[in-house]
């Protein structure tokens, strides 16, 4: 099944398990894969290019976005030890696994480390944590030129992202998709200062926003 599209039948019973195990909430599975379908649409990634799921949880959007897209590489990052057990047998039963990887770790700590920082395309990201905190650990991953795909609320603050912290981080560049659902799309421009993301106890005690 490598570098062909998985069946929807196996990523449905996945899913399933995942929702058994409360990794994944409690949507209809159809529900869960047609919103994570979206992040494609909105983000539209380039060709064999190399993106990550931010707090991956029971692989939403991940293992989605992996079965629609053979082309490309996506590692799926959670600090939860039993949702990446979780995450990596799910992408041996899909037969993804030379294209996908599931790390388990603390992204403030992995996003310094030399094989991911400014590594990726693009970061998907959907319930991962506040904006300010998912903007700055995003900052560290991406590449010039990246961007970062947030699953955003129905009717979100106008405040809700800060223009100004955003542009300290390198995020000048930002679309909305107004959906339903929507998407907030921001693109990293120039990279941030090497102490970003700080440790993860300073992002929640000191959020820049």
């Amino acid at each position: 099944m490598e570098n062909q599209l998985v069946d929807r039948l196996e990523l449905e019973t996945v899913l399933e398990r995942a929702k058994t195990h409360g990794f994944i909430g409690s949507d209809a599975i159809n529900s869960v894969i047609d919103h994570a379908v979206f992040h494609l649409q909105a983000a539209q990634p380039a060709r064999n290019s190399n993106w990550c799921d931010l707090g991956s949880g029971g692989g939403i959007p991940g293992l989605v976005v992996a079965s629609e897209r053979e082309d490309l590489t996506l590692t799926l990052i959670d600090r939860s030890t039993a949702r990446v057990t979780f995450l990596q047998a799910a992408i041996e039963q899909l037969g993804i696994s030379g294209r996908v990887q599931a790390l388990c770790g603390d992204i403030t700590e992995l996003a310094h480390q030399s094989l991911l920082r400014h590594s990726y395309d693009g970061v998907f990201c959907r319930s991962f944590a506040s904006p300010a905190i998912t903007a700055e650990c995003a900052a560290g991953l991406i590449k010039i030129g990246g961007l970062l795909a947030v699953s955003e609320p129905p009717d979100p603050r106008p405040d809700r992202w800060s223009q100004e912290a955003l542009a300290q981080l390198g995020f000048t560049e930002q679309e909305i998709i107004t959906g339903p659902p929507k998407f907030l799309l921001l693109k990293l421009s120039r990279f941030p200062s090497i102490e970003v993301p700080r440790k993860w106890k300073k992002l929640v005690k000191n959020p820049l926003f």
